[in-house]
């Protein structure tokens, strides 16, 4: 789907190259990879609550934080696979019928491919903890729907409010108090994944993956509690 998407789109034109390999049309809230991966997550935990045989204990499906942990590996490994597969069929595929012109490799490449694995991650761990939250895949792909919807809008209306501090000089001000050399670089890869937090759909998700973590976390205690 997102081969055929960027093939399309690059055919209507008027879609900054970036979007392009990773097959994001502006009418769509994500793209293809990141639904698929939240479906992915979203299954997880869904088809366990649906068919409570598959779980372990052949019961109620259980809310352990090692299981959780495991699910979140998994979909991560998965959703990064994902990630990297899209953009380079996308690009072969864009290469084969446009040239090189339209499959050239973008001048912030660090900045769009730390936003491109965050949003496609985010968008799994969103569906594995909804899922597992609600107790529904469909809950699940809801959730992550509901990311770029409803929560990016509240963001970007807190970001149009009074101004707001840029976390860019983040890692320079944590390497003086440190008085240390950040290693191979790292205060510019670590300014990159900064920059795409503080972005409004880093913001909703980072918000809403917080939101999902505590009350997963919540109704872990309280089943322990009964």
């Amino acid at each position: 789907m997102s081969a055929v998407t960027a093939v399309v789109l690059a055919r209507v034109g008027h879609t900054p190259q970036p979007r392009l390999l990773a097959a994001w049309p502006r009418e769509l809230p994500l793209p293809p990879a990141a639904l698929g991966a939240g479906l992915l997550g979203a299954l997880a935990f869904g088809d366990e609550f649906r068919h409570p045989a598959l779980a372990a204990d052949r019961g109620t499906v259980p809310r352990r934080m090692g299981l959780l942990t495991a699910k979140l590996l998994v979909s991560a490994a998965t959703a990064l696979v994902l990630a990297a597969l899209t953009v380079g069929c996308d690009a072969e595929v864009l290469h084969l019928f446009y040239g090189q012109e339209l499959a050239r490799v973008p001048v912030d490449w660090p900045a769009l491919t730390a936003g491109w694995l965050g949003l496609v991650v985010g968008c799994a761990w969103s569906g594995v903890l909804a899922a597992g939250v609600f107790r529904s895949t469909t809950a699940g792909l809801a959730a992550v729907v509901a990311v770029p919807v409803l929560v990016v809008p509240l963001v970007q209306r807190v970001w149009a409010g009074p101004s707001v501090r840029t976390a860019a000089g983040f890692p320079m001000r944590v390497r003086e108090v440190l008085l240390t050399q950040w290693p191979f670089g790292g205060e510019r890869y670590l300014a990159e994944v900064l920059r795409v937090i503080v972005q409004p759909v880093g913001s909703a998700l980072t918000l809403s993956l917080t939101a999902l973590l505590c009350a997963y976390l919540l109704m872990t205690l309280r089943s322990r509690a009964r």
